[in-house]
């Protein structure tokens, strides 16, 4: 019996976990190109802005990151990454491709938190259409304090949307789960406690 309650304590606590976990991976809320986005050219630059920094420093302790830039031929280019000091943004320069720039390109991202290292990761893809194709913007916004609104892009290995919006259904399934886990750890204590009562030899 004893061995049921430690069970569902363990239990309560994972779910407790479950959305503080998600809470805590950074969210993009500016990507440059946008997710389908039809270019009559490759930009020069993909620039990205989250809502809170992102590892940059102490690799050695789990951080990482990753940039990918996937031509229509699917051939990665070369890059160059300029993080902010802040660690609130980041811009890509890609390196020049040496083959026909018209078709459908992927970006790819991965990031982690910089007080948990927590992961996220997502992909993006953009066309280039020398036809028809809107004109590369000449100037993005300066600072993260200027980019807009939380953006979704493709997570293939990560459950939660980058769309989320200020954290408040987090919020409420946090304390949703807190109450079942307590209610949960209750029960077993109960029925731990009768079935000891039910144990017990009667008196004379």
């Amino acid at each position: 019996m004893r061995l049921l309650v430690f069970s569902a304590l363990a239990l309560a606590a994972f779910l407790v976990m479950l959305p503080l976990t998600a809470a805590a991976q950074p969210e993009p809320i500016f990507i440059f190109p946008e997710n389908g986005a039809v270019f009559s050219e490759p930009p020069p630059i993909f620039r990205m802005c989250f809502d809170k920094p992102v590892n940059i420093k102490d690799l050695d302790k789990g951080g990482d990151f990753g940039f990918k830039v996937i031509t229509p031929q699917q051939h990665l280019l070369g890059l160059r990454i300029v993080f902010r000091p802040d660690g609130m943004g980041v811009d890509v320069y890609r390196g020049i491709p040496d083959e026909p720039t018209e078709g459908e390109w992927t970006f790819q991202w991965r990031v982690t938190d910089a007080g948990t290292l927590e992961p996220k990761e997502g992909t993006l893809h953009f066309t280039v259409q020398s036809d028809g194709g809107s004109p590369v913007p000449e100037e993005l916004p300066k600072t993260c304090d200027e980019a807009a609104t939380p953006v979704a892009t493709e997570t293939p290995n990560i459950s939660t949307d980058s769309s989320e919006g200020d954290g408040t259904d987090t919020t409420i399934l946090a304390l949703v789960i807190v109450a079942a886990a307590v209610g949960i750890g209750a029960a077993g204590f109960v029925l731990y406690r009768l079935v000891r009562r039910r144990k017990r030899p009667a008196g004379p």
